[in-house]
């Protein structure tokens, strides 16, 4: 073997340890929301093609006036810890969010600065597991 396809081996291994102790591997990852009744989410999706421990998603702002008060969406996780935060700018309609991988978890859209929860909704993560 040359050095260079040495080098790919070398890389291709350690991606796949990583992902191996570091958790479950996920191909085509899922998320579902009912967002039919949302003031704030039109929609929410997977935004990679695979995942480990967490998944990323796109979630995207209806433009109701109460999803331009949104300037926060934190995940919670289903044992009820904060997963992850995202931070939204005025007139924001897409946000980049990372969801617990294969779990329930609560997306909470609030107004930051008065502290306001604005909507609650309710997100469930899947996927083909392969480790």
């Amino acid at each position: 073997m040359n050095e260079r396809s040495l080098q790919r081996c070398f890389v291709a291994t350690i991606v796949v340890c990583s992902l191996a102790l570091g958790g479950c591997l996920t191909l085509d990852p899922t998320v579902t929301a009912d967002t039919n009744d949302s003031a704030v989410f039109e929609r929410v999706a997977p935004s990679e093609s695979w995942s480990s421990q967490r998944v990323r998603a796109k979630a995207t702002l209806t433009s109701s006036p109460s999803a331009g008060n949104v300037s926060k969406i934190t995940v919670i996780a289903a044992s009820g810890t904060s997963f992850s935060t995202a931070e939204i700018d005025p007139g924001q309609t897409i946000v980049h969010l990372e969801l617990p991988a294969s779990e329930n978890a609560t997306l909470v859209a609030s107004d930051a600065v008065n502290g306001t929860t604005i909507e609650k909704l309710n997100v469930t993560t899947g996927g083909n597991e392969l480790l």
